[in-house]
């Protein structure tokens, strides 16, 4: 009697085991994501927060131009908490759960592979032809002193941030089963979103006088 009821509820076990929250080391993947993504938030919090006063290397050339520095700040803030919610949503989803969140979720995670990835091979791209004299100094190369410890920390960085979305981003899809649609998605997604953010924005906002052009 013992033994069929024990045999009985193997089954609803097995089925109840992928509705379990994911293992350690990919909630650790989760939460480290999302930590970098919160850290780089309270960057951009700080520059909201500190205006032209908290940032004496740029002098008065940019006072007049705090408006839009600001805009730019909060842009910016908002993906980053953005990023550190689909983060955190990723390995507390459960399988099972309806399909089109999990789609959403893979969308944002390849998206924010993406951004990140295109961002840092760019920085790479300009350091390596900077470097080799294949490009000319950039006004913001010369300010920044070329190639220092800070310039690569940053570049190390970004690609810190990729490496993490990236292996998040293959893990929650083979997890969910989810159709590479939503890879397609999130990658072609990311040099727009890039273009935005680099290009558009600030060409708005300088049309507008918020920026200078």
């Amino acid at each position: 009697m013992s033994t069929s009821r024990t045999r009985s509820r193997r089954p609803g076990r097995a089925r109840a085991g992928p509705r379990l929250l994911p293992n350690m080391p990919a909630r650790a993947l989760g939460y480290a994501a999302a930590g970098w993504c919160l850290g780089f938030a309270g960057v951009s919090a700080w520059l909201v927060a500190a205006g032209p006063i908290g940032q004496p290397q740029a002098g008065q050339r940019y006072t007049a131009y705090a408006s839009g520095l600001a805009i730019m700040s909060v842009m910016v803030l908002v993906l980053k908490l953005a990023g550190a919610a689909v983060a955190l949503a990723a390995v507390l989803v459960r399988p099972g759960r309806p399909h089109w969140p999990r789609q959403l979720l893979a969308v944002g995670l390849w998206g924010a592979f993406g951004l990140l990835s295109l961002y840092s091979a760019g920085n790479l791209a300009i350091t390596i032809g900077t470097v080799s004299g294949l490009l000319a100094p950039s006004a913001a190369w010369t300010a920044a002193g070329g190639v220092t410890p800070k310039a690569i920390l940053y570049v190390l960085f970004f690609l810190a941030g990729a490496a993490l979305f990236g292996v998040l981003a293959v893990w929650f899809h083979r997890r969910h089963h989810l159709r590479w649609t939503a890879a397609v998605a999130g990658l072609a997604g990311a040099p727009l979103l890039l273009g935005l953010l680099l290009a558009a924005a600030p060409a708005i906002l300088g049309r507008w006088g918020l920026l200078p052009t």
